[in-house]
C-alpha cells in the first residue's frame, strides 16, 4: 500500500518540527519521519538538558557562597533534567502532531525513488520531501578511544550519576558550558582544547574574560593541546595531549567528547534521489533546494550553522519555497547565538575583526563595562563588556556581549540590526532602570552624538573653527548651511546632560544657563521655594510622582530613595530640560532643580513650569489628605 502526502519531512528534530508545523499550517497533508522520538538533538541531549543543568548547578553555585559544605546529589539532578526534557516533549509528542493534522512515522526512511522513501515497510510518497537529519556528535580518530567508555552530549544525560572527575575535550560551546556547570557541581573538571583559547568563534578579549572566571571557579584548562592518545583503567579514563611539543596525561572517571557534531548523511539512500552530499553537508541553493528538484534540506545537515534557531528559520524558509511559487532566499547576514556561561556571552553579525576585513578603518567601536551599570553593581563578582560595531553612518554591523542577560540584550541588538536601525535612535527610548538592557541607551547617547558630529555640516565649520578650511569655501559652506548649522550645534549640546544628582546633602549647583532655578541657589534671580512635604515622605514621593506622570511632555527616568530626575521635552524641536527633586528628610521638603541643556528655551521656561508643578502637586497633596 501506498500513501501519498503533499510533504514528507525526514527528520524530527527542531528544523522538521518547524517544516511540518509550517506545512500544516498551508493546509498541506504532511507527514513527519524520524527513527526516534519528536524533538531531536535540542530537546533531548542538547539546549533543553544542558541549559537545565546550567540552572540548576547555578543555584548550587551561589548557595555554595553562604554553605561551602553543600554536597550535590548529581543523580538528583540528573533526574530533575529528565523531568524537564519529558515536559518540553509533551508538547511536541506523536499526539500533539496529530492534532495539528501531521502524521508521525517512527523508523528509519531510505529513498527507493527521487519522490518516494520507504519507512518500515511502508512506501511513502510525497510531491515535496525535505531532508531535516539532522547531526551527530564528532569523534575524532584518536588511539584508543574507540577502547574507552568515553561521553557524549547525546549521552551524557542518560547516566544515573556524573563522575567525581572529568576530562572535557573541547572548548566550544558545548565543552564550555558543560566545564563550567559540572564543576559547579563538585565535578573536578580538566578542559582541552586545540585552539589558543576557548570559544575561538567570538571575541577575544571578551572570551579571555570568561575562560578566567572559569579558572578562577577550579576548571583546569589546557589550551593548544592536542589529544593523541586514550587508555582506561578500571574506572579511571587517562588523555595523553601534547601541548607545547611535550606529552602529558590527564585523568578523570569520565571523558566527554565534545569536539561538535557532523551531519548526518549516510544510510538515506541520498544517491537514489539523486541528492548531492558529501561528510560535511547536504549540498543546497540559496532557495535550500537540493540537487535533485522538488527536494529540500534543512538544518544541522545543511549548516552553515548548527544553531536550533537558524533551524527554524530554515525549516520555515525551505517549506514556503516547497508550497509558494514565490522563491525566498535564505539569509545568513543577520546570525546571532549565545553561549550560556555564568556570565553569558551573545554574539550578532560580525566581529571587530572581521568588521575591519570587509570595511576597513571607517567602522565604529563602541564599548560599555557592565561596571559602569547600576544593575550589574548591585550583584557581587559581577563581570561584563559590551563591544557594538558600527558602519560609518551608525548602523549596527555586529556585536558581542559577555555579562549577566547577554542572551537577552543581544535579541534586541539583533532587532535593531535587522530592522536596519540606526543606533543613535536608542538615545530617546526610555528603559526601566536598573536593568542590564539600559547599557544600549548608554552607548545608544554616543552613537547620537557622533552621528551629528559626522553630519557633512558640522564637519565642516568645525574644520572652520579649528582653522582647516579655506577662506573660500568656508564663504560658500557658510551660504548653504548658516541656518542649519546653529540647529545641528544646539542639538548637540542638547544632548549632553549638565551635572546631576545630589551631593553632600544638595542638588547640585544650578547651572549659568538662562531661566535655570533651584530652591537651592543663593542667587535671588534664580531662587525658587521648595515645597513642603504635607505628610510622610512616602505620601510626598507618591504625590510628586502622580504629578509628573500627568504633566504632559515630561516623561520619569530615574527613581530613587530621596531623588527623582524627569525630562521635559519642547513641542517645537523636542529640546530637553532636566527637571530634579530631592527629598530633604531634614527639613520635611523637596528642593527643585530645573534647567534648559541648550541654554536658550522660551523666556521664563522653567519658573513658568515650576510654578505649574507646584500647583499641581499641592493640589494632588491637598486632596490626597482630605480623602
Amino acid at each position: 500500500m501506498v500513501k501519498k502526502y503533499d510533504i514528507a519531512i525526514i527528520g524530527a528534530g527542531a528544523a522538521g518540527l518547524t517544516a511540518a508545523f509550517t506545512g500544516a499550517g498551508f493546509s498541506k497533508k504532511v507527514v513527519l519521519i524520524d527513527k526516534n522520538l519528536p524533538g531531536g538533538e535540542c530537546t533531548w541531549s542538547g539546549c533543553i538538558p544542558s541549559k537545565s543543568l546550567i540552572n540548576i548547578a547555578e543555584e548550587v553555585h551561589h548557595a555554595k557562597k553562604y554553605t561551602p559544605d553543600l554536597k550535590v546529589d548529581t543523580s538528583t539532578v540528573l533526574k530533575d533534567i529528565q523531568d524537564i526534557i519529558q515536559k518540553v516533549y509533551s508538547g511536541e509528542s506523536p499526539e500533539v502532531l496529530q492534532k495539528s493534522g501531521i502524521d508521525f512515522i517512527n523508523g528509519y526512511a531510505k529513498f527507493v525513488s527521487p519522490h518516494a522513501v520507504e519507512v518500515n515497510g511502508e512506501h511513502i510518497e510525497a510531491k515535496k520531501i525535505i531532508l531535516s537529519t539532522g547531526s551527530s556528535p564528532m569523534v575524532p580518530p584518536i588511539e584508543g578511544l574507540d577502547k574507552v567508555s568515553y561521553l557524549t552530549n547525546d549521552t551524557i544525560f542518560k547516566e544515573k550519576s556524573f563522575p567525581k572527575s572529568m576530562t572535557i575535550l573541547g572548548g566550544g560551546a558545548i565543552g564550555v558550558e558543560m566545564a563550567q556547570a559540572l564543576n559547579r557541581l563538585g565535578v573536578k573538571v580538566t578542559l582541552v582544547e586545540k585552539f589558543e583559547r576557548i570559544l575561538p568563534k567570538d571575541e577575544e578579549e571578551l572570551v579571555l574574560m570568561i575562560q578566567q572566571r572559569l579558572v578562577d571557579e577550579g576548571v583546569t584548562i589546557h589550551t593548544s593541546a592536542t589529544a593523541v592518545k586514550a587508555n582506561q583503567e578500571g574506572s579511571r579514563i587517562d588523555l595523553v595531549i601534547e601541548k607545547g611539543g611535550k606529552e602529558t596525561t590527564v585523568s578523570g572517571e569520565g571523558l566527554l567528547v565534545a569536539l561538535g557534531r557532523k551531519a548526518n548523511v549516510s544510510g538515506y539512500g541520498l544517491e537514489t534521489a539523486g541528492v548531492q552530499y558529501d561528510s560535511k553537508s547536504i549540498q543546497v541553493d540559496e532557495h535550500l533546494e537540493t540537487t535533485a528538484k522538488g527536494i529540500y534540506a534543512i538544518g544541522d545537515v545543511v549548516g552553515p550553522y548548527q544553531l536550533s534557531h537558524m533551524a527554524n528559520v530554515q525549516g520555515i524558509t525551505a517549506t514556503q519555497n516547497a508550497i509558494l511559487p514565490i522563491n525566498k532566499k535564505m539569509d545568513y547576514e543577520h546570525v546571532t547565538w549565545c553561549t550560556y556561561t555564568d556570565p553569558e556571552l551573545g554574539r550578532s553579525g560580525l566581529s571587530e575583526e572581521e568588521a575591519r576585513e570587509k570595511y576597513g578603518d571607517s567602522i565604529r567601536v563602541y564599548e560599555h563595562d557592565y561596571a559602569d551599570l547600576d544593575r550589574a553593581n548591585t550583584k557581587k563578582d559581577s563581570i561584563g563588556k559590551v563591544k557594538i560595531i558600527l558602519d560609518k553612518k551608525g548602523y549596527i554591523l555586529g556585536a558581542s556581549i559577555l555579562g549577566d542577560r547577554a542572551g537577552e540584550i543581544i535579541s534586541q541588538i539583533q532587532t535593531i540590526k535587522s530592522l536596519n536601525i540606526n543606533l543613535g535612535k536608542l538615545s530617546g527610548v526610555i528603559h526601566p532602570y536598573p536593568t542590564y538592557s539600559e547599557v544600549l541607551v548608554k552607548i545608544g547617547k554616543k552613537v547620537y552624538v557622533d552621528n551629528l558630529l559626522n553630519q557633512p555640516i558640522v564637519k565642516t565649520f568645525n574644520k572652520a573653527k579649528a582653522g582647516e578650511l579655506p577662506a573660500k569655501k568656508i564663504g560658500i559652506y557658510g551660504t548653504v548651511a548658516a541656518a542649519g548649522i546653529s540647529i545641528a550645534n544646539m542639538a548637540i549640546k542638547n544632548n549632553i546632560q549638565p551635572k546631576l544628582g545630589v551631593e553632600n546633602g544638595r542638588l547640585q549647583a544650578v547651572p549659568s544657563t538662562p531661566n535655570a532655578v533651584s530652591s537651592q541657589s543663593a542667587k535671588a534671580d534664580k531662587f525658587v521655594p521648595a515645597w513642603p512635604y504635607n505628610g510622610s515622605k512616602e505620601e510626598a514621593k507618591k504625590n510628586l510622582i502622580g504629578m509628573l506622570k500627568g504633566y504632559e511632555g515630561v516623561s520619569i527616568v530615574q527613581v530613587q530613595e530621596n531623588y527623582v530626575h524627569a525630562i521635559a521635552k519642547s513641542k517645537g524641536l523636542k529640546f530637553k530640560d532636566d527637571i530634579e527633586f530631592y527629598f530633604n528628610d531634614a527639613a520635611q521638603q523637596i528642593e527643585f532643580r530645573s534647567a534648559s541643556r541648550v541654554g536658550y528655551s522660551d523666556a521664563g521656561v522653567n519658573r513658568k513650569r515650576y510654578n505649574e508643578m507646584r500647583d499641581r502637586y499641592i493640589g494632588i497633596s491637598t486632596h490626597t489628605r482630605n480623602a
